[in-house]
């Protein structure tokens, strides 16, 4: 099993990550695991970037920058905000320290400038291969219901209502904050197709905002000699954040679908199946065939994104944080394990190698895929 690993720097506006360290951390890492990649970010600590990357120059693997685009960076008056159907309190999340979920409006190509502008300060003097996009989507409904409706200031309107959404119509109906009417009556490749025909309409305008934004940057970058990864939310809940994921796949290098079913926490499956409610969450898993909160549900979709010419990176919550995601390395190694198992030969261990234990590292080091079996069979 080859890996790419994760490395939280910390928040943009806040890093106490010690460069030693993060050394040491993945210098272990390397010793022990076969690592393509690496991923770091996202704090605003210029020389720390410069001294992992220097390190990491030293290894034959690809460095790429941890970038939030539609969140966390965009804290500048001049950002065009997102504006909330409804001004209903949004409800509290499990998050980790810095961890902010305030989206920009995700229609704004300045706002994609912008991302493009922070990338180039973070990685000044830094020799990088490639870019890692997170935060591509809107907000869901862990924070509020009216959440699922994205953002509504005037040029996004407009978009909606240009893609034959009924807005007065949405209005009223967001009014009530109630979830029934995203329920999905079908599935079509990795999207839904919703009962509802407004709602159907506005979240095929919302996947086609996040898809054309991501090609848009994933461009920019490409012009610059970058690779461009991706993360995104688990096939089953992704539509609902504006992410069609067969889409997005054709427009970056890889995809990182957050296969994360130990985490209660934003992105985590449970958590965010919990604030769909339990009739969309059995609708879904009749729509896929499987309970979509299991671990083989979720490598059988891997299989079939695979399958389809996607280049998929699975990621699995591998770091125990204390009330954010319940982790150990018995639940890691059976995942890795029936991944490889499955034909699936590259996981990345998120989403922060300095929180993952060294027992659960060693673990990760002793799974091998077909192909290494294959190898050492010849």
């Amino acid at each position: 099993m080859r890996y790419i690993l994760q490395l939280s720097t910390g928040s943009f506006g806040h890093s106490e990550l010690n460069a030693e360290e993060a050394v040491k951390t993945l210098e272990y890492c390397m010793k022990v695991l076969d690592v393509e990649k690496v991923i770091f970010g996202w704090a605003s600590n210029i020389p720390l970037n410069q001294e992992i990357s220097r390190m990491l120059d030293e290894h034959p693997v690809e460095k790429y920058l941890w970038l939030p685009v539609f969140a966390e960076i965009q804290d500048r008056a001049d950002v065009r905000q997102n504006v909330r159907l409804t001004e209903k309190e949004k409800q509290e999340m499990n998050t980790c320290d810095g961890d902010a979920f305030d989206f920009a409006c995700q229609s704004s190509r300045e706002n994609m400038k912008y991302a493009l502008e922070v990338f180039e300060r973070l990685t000044e003097g830094c020799r990088m291969d490639g870019v890692f996009l997170d935060r591509i989507r809107y907000a869901s409904a862990a924070g509020s219901v009216s959440a699922l409706y994205g953002c509504w200031c005037p040029h996004c309107r407009d978009i909606y209502e240009k893609n034959g959404v009924d807005t007065e119509r949405i209005r009223n109906m967001a009014a009530s904050e109630q979830i029934a009417p995203f329920m999905p009556a079908a599935l079509e490749q990795s999207i839904y197709r919703y009962e509802d025909r407004d709602i159907d309409r506005l979240m095929a305008a919302k996947r086609r905002i996040i898809t054309s934004q991501v090609g848009a940057l994933s461009e920019l970058f490409h012009e610059r000699g970058l690779k461009v990864g991706a993360d995104t939310f688990a096939p089953s809940i992704a539509d609902f954040v504006g992410q069609d994921l067969d889409a997005l796949a054709g427009k970056v290098d890889f995809i990182k679908p957050m296969v994360y079913i130990r985490t209660d926490a934003p992105a985590g499956i449970p958590f965010e199946m919990r604030s769909l409610g339990g009739g969309i969450k059995k609708r879904i898993d009749r729509l896929w065939g499987g309970d979509t909160g299991s671990m083989e549900e979720s490598i059988r979709q891997m299989q079939k994104l695979k399958d389809k010419g996607c280049n998929v990176a699975p990621g699995i919550d591998a770091n125990r944080i204390e009330g954010i995601c319940g982790a150990d390395t018995g639940y890691v190694k059976e995942f890795l394990q029936k991944l490889a198992a499955a034909g699936i030969d590259r996981a990345v261990l998120s989403w922060d190698i300095m929180r993952i234990s060294r027992e659960t590292i060693d673990a990760a080091a002793d799974v091998m895929s077909v192909s290494q079996r294959d190898g050492m069979a010849v």
